[in-house]
């Protein structure tokens, strides 16, 4: 145990995760690997799609 409290551990919730299947999913998509011209091709779609997703999923304020 105290070899273990020693290691330099990482960590990082996956927030959704409700099944082993996600989490298998969350690993195969941490290990691709994109060029430069495959992010700035998929931000250029992303962009416009005109959506505004960021942090839709909070609840507002009162």
């Amino acid at each position: 145990m105290e070899h273990r409290l020693s290691e330099n551990i990482r960590t990082l919730p996956i927030i959704g995760v409700t099944k082993v299947s996600h989490v298998e999913d969350a690993v195969k998509a941490a290990n691709i690997a994109l060029t430069a011209d495959e992010v700035t091709e998929l931000e250029s779609v992303a962009d416009g799609l005109g959506l505004n997703v960021i942090r839709f999923w909070e609840k507002k304020m009162k």
